[in-house]
């Protein structure tokens, strides 16, 4: 795995302990968890706030943890100092921070919600959006995760590092990324799963006169306030895993995109790459894990 500095360096392999690059459907796309054998200009490099750039594409990562620890390992009358660090897609980590002030949208899109945030990252596709409120102290993630169910809609990082967002209607259109064969995948084949992630809901007319929607047997039922039978159905619609793939190390695959398995279409959920250099002893490992899902609708 390919990791460069902010001093347009890439750290070596005989640094590199191990690495593990993640991609998701959620309103924080990608982030790294890595652990570094460090000297002193490493230690100048990896720091809080600090930029590094992943993969081929040098899609930009910001570190938001960082810790040095002493290990008991002595090298060249040196003990060895072993660094920890996650980051997450730089731009977002106003996301994941409580919110200074109160934020309050009529007739915006998801996009200019994340905006609103705080959020830097360009943004390649959006979905409109009625409503977005996010209380003063609150973290904004859950209300963008909030208003992302509301539309029917996921966000990911695409193929330029950019934030697509998509609804769920159109995100099996796409070509498919990769064919795989049936057996390769770990099915979960759950009806209860189904029923038990994805509830039915009800709401209230505004004239408090009707209930919209319906309760179906054997089903979990959620009621929801000043709602409209639009978000009613977007609300229990939702990618559901359907099994869990793995494969030699593919970072140039992502959530987002599309595979083909028997004839039939499946969405990647999260995509984690693993990278271990066994620098530091332990075994080399290098490959990648699949969580592919399909859109159910009760």
């Amino acid at each position: 795995m390919r990791i460069v500095l902010p001093n347009s360096k890439t750290i070596g392999f005989d640094q590199l302990v191990s690495a593990i690059l993640r991609t998701d459907c959620t309103p924080v796309p990608i982030n790294l968890e890595f652990q570094v054998r460090m000297d002193d200009e490493l230690i100048e490099q990896l720091k809080e706030k600090s930029v590094i750039h992943v993969t081929d594409d040098d899609i930009p990562l910001k570190i938001i943890y960082a810790i040095v620890d002493d290990t008991a390992i002595v090298k060249d009358d040196k003990q060895l100092k072993i660094g920890s660090f996650i980051a997450i897609l730089d731009g977002c980590e106003n996301m994941i921070k409580p919110s200074t002030k109160p934020i309050y949208l009529q007739n915006t899109s998801i996009g200019a919600a994340l905006k609103a945030c705080g959020v830097r990252t360009p943004i390649s596709e959006d979905v409109p959006l009625l409503k977005f409120f996010v209380p003063l102290g609150e973290t904004p993630t859950f209300m963008i995760a909030r208003a992302l169910v509301e539309e029917a809609a996921i966000m990911f990082i695409d193929e330029n590092g950019k934030i697509a967002i998509r609804r769920l209607s159109n995100v099996m259109q796409g070509e498919a990324k990769l064919k795989l064969n049936a057996s390769s995948v770990k099915w979960i084949n759950s009806e209860t799963k189904v029923r038990t992630e994805v509830p039915t809901y009800l709401t209230v007319n505004k004239d408090g006169s009707t209930v919209e929607g319906e309760i179906k047997p054997g089903t979990k039922a959620q009621y929801v306030p000043l709602s409209d039978p639009r978000r009613l159905k977007n609300i229990s619609t939702a990618l559901v895993t359907k099994g869990i793939t793995q494969r030699a190390f593919s970072p140039d695959i992502a959530s987002g995109d599309v595979f083909e398995i028997a004839d039939a279409k499946y969405v990647v959920l999260t995509g984690a790459h693993r990278f271990d250099t066994g620098s530091s002893g332990g075994p080399t490992v290098s490959a990648s894990k699949f969580w592919i899902a399909q859109v159910e609708t009760l």
